[in-house]
């Protein structure tokens, strides 16, 4: 009988329904000539899972029942659909390789978002670095100020082009944040370092979403990053 490592109880696992369709299934698919290929197929199936365990206090209320408590394991999956995981769908994880309507997050990868295009998204940035400003709109005027209400509300609202959506964090980092970068030359070689906006990373795109999914859903957000670290690879 195991312990329970967070109540320091001994419990007893009870099998469900679920349970016992599993074992039917598997003894069906050893019968099979095609085993393994189905076998394989069923490994990768991805469904809702229930695990039931029935927690005693003593040898008594094994007897006499105790309580029981369900845990799901639950998996978000790929959809055909606009959206894999969408807003009436609780999200129980973070995965970078699905879509989640909540902040339009899509995934970019190798396989996924190849038709993205970040310079759309710093445009801002780049204009600062040619002329020295942002806009060369007279202060006080109306399209100085409309410049600058649109420019807040995509550092709060965040900014979508097509079917690609930055958080106002990520659009703020990107377009108006300065920092120190590596100056590399023509030949590819590093000499020295230079103050400049940040470079547009996949993984930070993932990070800034994940917080914002954080925030809507009020849950904490608790990370690990390596000092001098020169990408946010491992968030």
């Amino acid at each position: 009988m195991a312990i329970d490592e967070i109540t320091g109880k001994r419990i007893k696992k009870v099998k469900t329904k679920l349970d016992l369709e599993k074992e039917e299934k598997e003894a069906a698919l050893a019968k099979s000539e095609n085993y393994e290929e189905e076998l394989k197929k069923s490994l990768f199936e991805k469904d809702k899972k229930f695990k039931q365990i029935t927690i005693l206090d003593n040898d008594d209320e094994e007897e006499n029942g105790g309580y029981f408590q369900e845990t799901p394991v639950f998996q978000h999956v790929k959809r055909d659909g606009e959206w894999d995981v969408p807003l009436d769908e609780e999200i129980h994880y973070f995965d970078p390789n699905l879509s989640y309507e909540l902040t339009g997050y899509r995934p970019i990868n190798m396989e996924d978002g190849l038709d993205f295009d970040p310079s759309e998204f710093t445009k801002t940035a780049r204009i600062y670095e040619a002329k020295g400003s942002y806009t060369e709109f007279p202060p006080g005027s109306k399209p100085y100020k409309d410049f600058w209400r649109e420019q807040f509300r995509r550092c709060v609202e965040g900014y979508t082009i097509g079917k690609y959506r930055l958080t106002g964090d990520h659009y703020f980092f990107l377009n108006f944040y300065r920092m120190q970068t590596v100056n590399l030359t023509a030949d590819k070689s590093v000499r020295g370092r230079l103050e400049s906006f940040p470079s547009f990373l996949a993984k930070q795109y993932e990070f800034f979403h994940y917080v914002e999914m954080c925030e809507y859903l009020g849950l904490d957000v608790c990370m690990l990053k390596a000092r001098g670290l020169k990408y946010l690879g491992s968030l």
